[in-house]
Order: structure tokens, then sequence, then C-alpha cells
């Protein structure tokens, strides 16, 4: 009796093995989805997220940006900086990416190529930064913004991105800034703040091209900021 019922089971575990390993990988899945449902995630008004739209940008230098963000703001919780991959020869799937974080409201700063700047930056979802660039908000280092400038509905120029082509510190964390602009989201949880981390971007990185000293990073308040990558 005991042999059979060897049997059987050798039998059972010899045909029905994958419906045990269904269930297996069911469970697993059913607990993570709880764990990624239940988990903790900082609210908008908490979170200051950065989207690089280029070429791909190193994991360290948005571990780095990811860190500076949560030192500069005390009411910071969380912090998530991404690469988009979008160039001349691969620029669907990063358009696609792109349209779809900004449809879901994701995103606060997007620093992106200047193709995808001008193809977005009628649909007035950028923030208008004249006001912060006069109030001193946003020090431009005597940045040209004239590229940057788009029209809103009445027909009124304003500027909708910064050119970054003087930030040439960007370099030395792997991204080729010649073509960049930087953009703050108009449906932000906190555009204060995202300015705040525009200025701090441009004070940080600003270096003109016929100036090719590495100076030491520093914030607004003198506080020394970690080293950067090198690449």
């Amino acid at each position: 009796m005991q042999k059979t019922l060897k049997e059987r089971l050798k039998n059972h575990l010899q045909y029905a093995w994958w419906q045990y390993l269904a269930l297996a990988l069911a469970a697993g899945f059913g607990w993570s989805l709880i764990f990624t449902t239940t988990a903790y995630r900082a609210p908008a008004e908490k979170r200051l997220d950065v989207y690089f739209v280029t070429y791909s940008v190193p994991e360290e230098t948005l571990e780095w940006f990811q860190e500076q963000i949560l030192g500069m703001f005390d009411d910071v919780e969380d912090s998530d900086c991404l690469s988009i991959v979008y160039t001349d020869d691969d620029n669907y799937y990063g358009s696609m990416q792109m349209s779809t974080y900004m449809a879901a409201g994701q995103g606060d700063v997007y620093i992106m190529a200047r193709e995808r700047f001008e193809t977005m930056k009628s649909s007035e979802g950028f923030l208008p930064l004249d006001e912060a660039i006069a109030q001193g908000k946003i020090d431009l280092h005597g940045i040209d913004v004239t590229p940057g400038m788009a029209l809103d509905a009445q027909g009124a120029p304003y500027v909708a991105g910064i050119p970054a082509a003087s930030l040439n510190k960007l370099k030395e964390l792997g991204i080729a800034n010649d073509d960049l602009y930087i953009c703050v989201m108009v449906n932000s949880a906190n555009t204060e703040r995202d300015c705040a981390f525009v200025d701090w971007l441009i004070d940080t990185m600003y270096q003109p091209a016929e100036n090719a000293e590495t100076e030491t990073k520093s914030d607004k308040n003198g506080t020394a900021v970690s080293d950067m990558p090198s690449y």
C-alpha cells in the first residue's frame, strides 16, 4: 500500500509540477503586489523628481543628484532622478515614455533635448520662469534665455526653458549639455522649490566654455556639496 502511494505521488508530481510552480509564482507576485501597493510613498509636495531626457545618464550621476536634493531641502522625503533615453537615433520610445510620465503628472523638473523642448514648449505645460528670474530666485549668470522663449495663448512671450549650454560642469557627470533645456512643470506640487533647485543647478554647473578650470562646488549658503562622480 505504501509503495502504491509513493508511485501515485511520483506520477502526480511528474505531470502536475507546473501547477505547483504556477501557484508559487502567483503567490510571490501577490505578496509583491501587496507590498508595492501598501508601501509608503512620499506625497507629491514632499518629493522633487528630476528627469533627464537625453543620452543615457550614468546611474552614479542620478544617485548623486538624488543625494544633493535630499540634502538640500529639509521638507523633501524622497527624490527620483531618472534617465529617459532620447537621441536622434533612438527617440520613439523615449518620447512615448516622457509623454506618459507627463500625462501622469510625474516629474517636477525636466532637463531635455532641444528637439523635445521645441515640440512641447507651445503646450503651456512648462512653468513661466520670468518672475523667478526677475525676483532673483533663479540667477542666470548671464545665460541668454532667448532660445527658451515660448508664446502663451495670448501671444505674449515667456521663458519656458533655460538653455544648459553654459552648464559645462555637467560634462564631468557624463551629461552632454550642449543641446539641453531646463524646464519646470507647471503642475508641480512645489514650483518654488523647483526653482530653487534650478538656481542651485545653474550656480553649481555654470562654466563658460572659455573657462575650463574646475572650481569648488558650493551651494548658496557656502556649504560644500558632495564630490561629483568623475568620468
